[in-house]
C-alpha cells in the first residue's frame, strides 16, 4: 500500500506492505513521487514486477521495491498524465495523455513483464484528453479510451498484445469502468448524468466477443469513484456523495443490489476497489488531499467490509 506520512519536507511517500493476510505491515522502499489527489498509483504483477506515478512520472521496481527508477515513455511528450496501471500474466499497461493543445492524445502504452521496454500500443489511441480503464485476467486484456460526450472506442486481446478493436461497452455519454473475471468476458459499469450525489450506474456484459448486454441497474447514490467483479455474479460499485461514501454490490449478476458499506456524515471519495480473487478485496476511503483516510477489505466476496489496522 502506497500513501503519504509526515516527514521532516513535509509529507514523504511511504510504501507498506504485508504477507500474512493483512496481521503484520513491513515497510518497504517507497518511490520517490510527489502527493498528488487522485492520481497517485501502484501496482504489482507479481512478487518482484512493480509500477508507481504520481499522475506525471511512471517509477518501476523488478526487484519486489528494494529499489525503484523512472521509466521512459517514448513519444509522450508535452504535458503528461498517466491515469491508470494494470497488468496481465505477460505485459504490463498504462493509459497515458500527452500532447498540448489539438496534439492531445490518449494512448495504450506496454511493456513486457521484467522488462522497461515500454512503447504507445499501435492503434490503441484516441484524440485528445480523455481517459478510461484497463481490465485483465490471466493473459487476456481489454481497454476503453475516450472522451467523455466525445468518443469511446475499445480493444480486446487474448494474448495481451495483439489487439483487436471491439465494441465498446457504454455509450460515448458514459465514464467507463472495466474488469474480468474470465479471459473472453469483460464487464463495464457504465456511469453517466452526474447530478449533486447521484449518477446513473448500468452494469453491462460482453461474453465470448458478443454484443455487450445490460444486465442491471446499480443504485444511482453516489458519484462512481470505482469498480470491480469478484465472480461472474459479483460486482461492486464505489461511489461518493448524498451525505456518505457507499459501496453498492449485487451477487446475482446485477439483477439486484444492497448496499455493504456506508461511511456516512464525511464524504471521502472510495478508491482503488479491487479483488484479488473471489472472496478478497480491498478498497481506500479517502487520501492524502481529505480530512481523512482508511483502509477497507472483504474476506467474504465482497458481503461485509472492514477497515484494518495498519
Amino acid at each position: 500500500m502506497l500513501g503519504f506520512a509526515p516527514c521532516r519536507t513535509g509529507s514523504c511517500p511511504t510504501l507498506i506492505s504485508t504477507s500474512d493476510d493483512a496481521r503484520t505491515w513491513q515497510q518497504r522502499t517507497a518511490p520517490r513521487m510527489s502527493s498528488t489527489p487522485d492520481q497517485t498509483k501502484i501496482h504489482f504483477a507479481n512478487k518482484l514486477d512493480g509500477w508507481a506515478t504520481d499522475g506525471q512520472v511512471l517509477m518501476a521496481t523488478h526487484d519486489g521495491a528494494s529499489m525503484w527508477w523512472r521509466v521512459r515513455l517514448p513519444g509522450a511528450i508535452g504535458s503528461v498524465s498517466i491515469s491508470k496501471l494494470a497488468s496481465t500474466d505477460r505485459y504490463a499497461y498504462a493509459i497515458v495523455t500527452y500532447g498540448v493543445g489539438s496534439t492531445k492524445t490518449t494512448q495504450l502504452y506496454s511493456s513486457p513483464l521484467g522488462e522497461d521496454s515500454w512503447q504507445p500500443v499501435a492503434g490503441v489511441a484516441v484524440p485528445g484528453s480523455g481517459g478510461w480503464d484497463i481490465a485483465t485476467h490471466g493473459s487476456a486484456a481489454y481497454v476503453a479510451l475516450g472522451v467523455i460526450h466525445t468518443s469511446i472506442r475499445m480493444w480486446s486481446a487474448a494474448d495481451g498484445s495483439g489487439w483487436t478493436e471491439v465494441q465498446p461497452v457504454c455509450s460515448v455519454d458514459d465514464a467507463v469502468r472495466l474488469s474480468s473475471t474470465k479471459p473472453d468476458d469483460v464487464k463495464g459499469m457504465c456511469s453517466s448524468n452526474p447530478i449533486r450525489g447521484y449518477m446513473q450506474k448500468q452494469l453491462v456484459e460482453s461474453a465470448g466477443g458478443a454484443a455487450p448486454v445490460v444486465l442491471g441497474q446499480a443504485p444511482n447514490t453516489g458519484i462512481t469513484t470505482g469498480f470491480a467483479t469478484a465472480s461472474d455474479s459479483t460486482a461492486v460499485v464505489a461511489g461518493v456523495g448524498a451525505g456518505a461514501s457507499w459501496l453498492h454490490a449485487s451477487f446475482d449478476g446485477g439483477t439486484t443490489w444492497e448496499t455493504p458499506l456506508t461511511i456516512p456524515d464525511v464524504q471521502l471519495p472510495m478508491l482503488d476497489l479491487d479483488f484479488q480473487d473471489a472472496t478478497h478485496g480491498v478498497v481506500v476511503w479517502g487520501g492524502p488531499a481529505w480530512s481523512g483516510a482508511a483502509l477497507y477489505r472483504t474476506t467474504d466476496g465482497g458481503h461485509t467490509w472492514s477497515q484494518l489496522t495498519l
